[in-house]
């Protein structure tokens, strides 16, 4: 990506965001009573982590997409706070709020997800033309925009589609990080034109958007390869603890990652989007850009906060990480 193309600015697109409610236990025991070791409660949902992780990276970042009205000042706060440029279309009713349960004894994060905002067909219809108006108006050519995280009810990759296609038009760069179905339905959709220049899935997204399992890292390279060959130029796959899968032409590789103390497993990917777009916007080639990204996940999962660390603690990350060229 050459440096003339630089952008100025960095997009998150947030269709379904959502109030993180984490607790602590020691050991998670289904069925039982549980005494929380401490909770913590702040904006979140994919859009604000991946916006918040590129703030602290020093990127300029403008949030758009729809917010509920109800509660929305938990994220007003969270704006104002980390310097976020607010573009979010205000919207009838209450961001939805997820439950994390982080068992501390097995350093493993269980989630229970909340649908999301059902508007109405007319408010979804206001709703869409609005944050179509913003990005018309507001994104410049060279700049990123990246839509993140999953569809609210009454949604589809149509929406994502027209979402892409409008981006496209104003010359930016689009990035995409949701997965399953959805992901497969937007790529046919986006087919020879307008096509992502990173997808982001994590392995489970991409089973699910190539309907098979992928046991090993072989089966994970060869669906993502498949992706880079429909067009996507550069496609990471996270992995959790074993790491991710990157493609970029016809080039494959395989980032294996030291173990690290886990807090948190929430946000991990976010960190990895956050971190690989920064450097890609600062020039980086794509293998280096990743390796940022998985760095600041390492980093990341052993803290509560969406905050990524400073460009020392990167190096350091990034110094034990081991790439491996995959046939």
């Amino acid at each position: 990506m050459s440096s003339s193309r630089l952008p100025a600015r960095a997009f998150a697109v947030s269709l379904n965001p959502a109030i993180d409610r984490t607790l602590w236990v020691g050991r998670l025991r289904p069925g039982h009573t549980h005494a929380a070791a401490g909770e913590h409660r702040q904006a979140g949902g994919k859009g604000f982590n991946v916006a918040a992780g590129l703030r602290s990276l020093g990127v300029p970042v403008t949030m758009a997409g729809w917010l509920g009205a109800d509660n929305c000042g938990v994220f007003e706060a969270a704006f104002a706070e980390r310097g976020i440029a607010d573009a979010m279309t205000r919207v009838p009713g209450a961001v939805r709020e997820n439950v994390q349960v982080g068992e501390t004894a097995a350093s493993q994060t269980t989630s229970v997800e909340l649908p999301g905002l059902a508007l109405s067909p007319a408010d979804r219809a206001a709703a869409e033309a609005a944050l179509t108006a913003t990005l018309q108006r507001d994104l410049a050519p060279g700049d990123w925009c990246l839509l993140t995280g999953s569809l609210p009810p009454g949604t589809d990759a149509g929406l994502l589609e027209r979402l892409a296609r409008a981006a496209t038009d104003r010359q930016a760069w689009v990035v995409v990080d949701t997965g399953g179905e959805v992901l497969a339905e937007l790529l046919r959709r986006l087919a020879g034109s307008a096509q992502p220049v990173l997808l982001k899935p994590n392995r489970h997204e991409l089973e699910a958007c190539c309907g098979r399992p992928l046991p090993t890292v072989a089966h994970v390279a060869e669906a993502a390869r498949a992706l880079a060959r429909a067009g996507v130029a550069n496609v990471l796959v996270s992995l959790g603890a074993e790491g991710a899968v990157g493609v970029s032409g016809a080039t494959a590789w395989h980032a294996a990652v030291p173990p690290v103390p886990v807090c948190t497993t929430v946000g991990a990917g976010d960190a990895v989007v956050a971190g690989t777009v920064a450097a890609l916007m600062a020039g980086q080639p794509f293998e280096r850009a990743a390796c940022q990204g998985l760095a600041c996940a390492a980093w990341r999962i052993q803290r509560r906060t969406p905050d990524l660390p400073p460009p020392d603690a990167v190096d350091a990350c990034v110094a034990g990480l081991q790439l491996l060229p995959l046939p």
